[in-house]
């Protein structure tokens, strides 16, 4: 066939194949790229040590296993990371501690076999850890030196994207190919690493092209976005802040995650997501994200059922446009857990909103907007139904204490 004759083919295979789009797709297609914006390196955070408290009893926790309150020993905490069954710690000394249900190996002890460890024990051949991310019951540590090791009941993620049976990995090993990682942003299919360049590396299932272009499962690097200095998984897509606080995504739209409308289709190629400006960090829950921007200001789009976007709604919604999470003073932290979200203020009150499984039933079924959470003290950080405390609970703290009546109605966001 001629040149031109093949060049009439693919023009013509080409405008076929965009009146066959549907409007999403077109969307989501024609939304803006992720810019480029200035080349940032981001840094490993710099954690204040805490004492470790449970605010809520994790999953599969017997009668006498740890209920609300403090965790024995956790006493230098710098960061922690809740699976549900299982939470993992990093103290200041490097070393990474357990404790809860294993599930497939996620105490990290060498066993695989189901059991409750009430006591938490030191998880072997670790003693320069820097942070710890879980997704479930596979977690991940950030090491001094940049590598990342991982154990837990997903042998596929735990070894870079290579298959090799279905049995969990109980001792900790190097997540192969991975180097100069600051942070993390795990998911249940697949995982997201950040170095220190400002580029995000990704690996596992890529149902809904969260690994970009690519047809494997290995470990790659995402294509269209630099300057990052901070990503997470929300469920289908991904959210990341590059270091002009505008915020990108790319996967799945069914949620409008990638902040295009009409809803749907999905894209390998990072976009910008509109309406979002100096941000500092993101956080991402069941199809829903947060962004916390410079003046403590939480915003939040996709999936609002339960109340997750904090917008008075608790019926199954969805909303492709951030929208304010009102009755929040000032946050300086954000996190999610399935469809709640979670934020500490600038004095150390811990706040929720969406799903009551989330807020240990606190709200029903759901709170659609954002209720106060009771702590013997100011936190620092958080994980889940875990945080860490600035100072030591008392001997006989409950979490009602008069810490948490000092609310700040007149600084409230609404």
């Amino acid at each position: 066939m001629a040149r031109k004759s093949w060049l009439r083919v693919l023009v013509a295979g080409a405008v076929l194949g965009a009146a066959g789009c549907g409007e999403a797709d077109r969307a989501v297609l024609g939304a803006p790229r992720c810019p480029d914006g200035p080349p940032a390196r981001p840094a490993p955070r710099q954690a204040q040590p805490g004492f470790a408290w449970a605010w809520f009893p994790m999953a599969g926790a017997p009668a006498g296993g740890i209920q609300a309150g403090p965790v024995p020993g956790w006493t230098d905490v710098v960061s922690v990371a809740d699976g549900r069954f299982t939470t993992v710690a990093v103290r200041a000394d490097g070393t990474v501690w357990s404790y809860g249900t294993n599930v497939g190996g996620s105490l990290g002890q060498g066993h695989t076999e189901r059991h409750y460890q009430a006591e938490p024990r030191q998880v072997p051949g670790i003693d320069d850890a820097r942070e710890v991310h879980g997704s479930g019951p596979t977690f991940y540590v950030v090491r001094r030196d940049g590598t990342v090791t991982a154990w837990g009941s997903d042998r596929f993620l735990v070894n870079g994207g290579k298959r090799e049976g279905y049995d969990g990995v109980a001792t900790p090993r190097r997540v192969p190919g991975l180097g100069d990682v600051v942070s993390m942003g795990p998911g249940s299919l697949n995982a997201f690493a950040l170095r220190s360049d400002g580029r995000v590396r990704g690996w596992g299932i890529n149902l809904t092209d969260v690994l970009g272009g690519t047809d494997g499962t290995r470990l790659t690097t995402i294509d269209g976005v630099r300057g990052v200095v901070d990503v997470a998984s929300a469920g289908g897509a991904v959210v990341a802040v590059k270091g002009d606080g505008r915020v990108c995504a790319w996967g799945n739209n069914a949620y409008g995650l990638l902040g295009a409308e009409p809803r749907g289709g999905q894209s390998g190629r990072p976009v910008l997501v509109p309406g979002l400006t100096d941000v500092v960090q993101v956080a991402g829950g069941e199809n829903v994200a947060y962004a916390l921007d410079r003046d403590g200001v939480v915003r939040a789009w996709g999936r609002g059922a339960g109340g997750a976007l904090g917008d008075g709604r608790t019926s199954d919604h969805t909303s492709a446009k951030p929208v304010c999470v009102t009755g929040l003073p000032e946050i300086r932290r954000i996190a999610a857990l399935g469809l709640t979200g979670l934020a500490i203020d600038t004095r150390g009150g811990l706040w929720g909103w969406g799903s009551g499984l989330g807020l240990g039933g606190r709200a029903g079924a759901g709170a659609a907007r954002p209720v106060r959470i009771p702590l013997p003290g100011p936190a620092l950080d958080l994980s889940g139904r875990h945080v860490i405390l600035e100072h030591a609970p008392s001997a006989d703290a409950t979490g009602r204490g008069p810490f948490q009546d000092a609310t700040s109605e007149s600084s409230r966001h609404d």
